[in-house]
């Protein structure tokens, strides 16, 4: 892949962490990449998610934008795909991710996130910073949708992935969707009508369009597991 590396092409990498949180995999893994003209803004200020985010948009010096969490790292080529594109006219990227947790959950939370990638219950990670809005700090867990929402321009999905290694249990992952769901009053006030608050559309749909349904019904047992949860 060809990369023609005008004046003021570089991506600024911007990672949210909270104090303790170890890096060091995903700062490695951001420095194997093919593309290297990269800059990495890690915040660590105890704030929440989106205001840390904030803090790095404003401090990013990239063209490009690229949000990682502390617990995921790039592919390889996925920086050069993500500038690759960018050049070719595109404005946001949709990063398909692979989680890696391991045990019979991680493997069912995985297949069920592959039903995702590029939907609206989907969120860009790579954005051209001069389309890059503020996240809105109120939000806790759906400021990524509503963030999304208000990114402008045109949107394509990289074949590169985002490995996501978060060792969530079924536990903290029920205890993760009660704290995001605090913020869901002030989404559904800015957003009433946004695809992603529809039942039926979030607990069936998004499974069966544009002939997912194949590949969700040859696995009827996973299936209900992602139903129920």
């Amino acid at each position: 892949m060809e990369i023609n590396r005008e004046a003021g092409e570089m991506s600024s990498i911007i990672i949210p962490i909270r104090k303790g949180e170890d890096i060091s995999k995903c700062v490695w893994h951001i420095r194997q990449s093919a593309y290297q003209d990269f800059e990495i803004i890690v915040v660590d200020m105890w704030y929440e998610r989106s205001k840390q985010r904030n803090i790095g948009i404003t401090r990013a010096k990239g063209e490009y934008l690229l949000f990682l969490d502390s617990d995921q790292y790039v592919a390889a080529g996925l920086l050069w795909e993500c500038i690759r594109l960018m050049q070719k006219g595109y404005d946001a990227i949709y990063i398909p991710e692979t989680i890696i947790t391991k045990g019979w959950f991680g493997r069912l939370r995985n297949w069920e996130r592959q039903f995702y990638t590029g939907t609206v219950v989907d969120v860009v990670r790579c954005v051209r910073k001069s389309h890059c809005p503020l996240f809105d700090e109120t939000m806790s867990g759906p400021e990524d949708a509503d963030w999304g929402n208000r990114v402008k321009g045109l949107r394509a999905i990289s074949k590169s992935c985002v490995y996501h290694q978060d060792n969530v249990t079924i536990l903290t992952y029920f205890k993760k969707k009660a704290y995001y769901s605090r913020s869901m009053k002030r989404y559904y006030e800015k957003w009433p009508d946004d695809k992603v608050l529809n039942f039926w559309y979030r607990c069936f749909g998004i499974f069966i369009e544009n002939g997912k349904w194949k590949q969700f019904l040859a696995r009827p047992v996973s299936a209900l597991a992602v139903m129920f949860l």
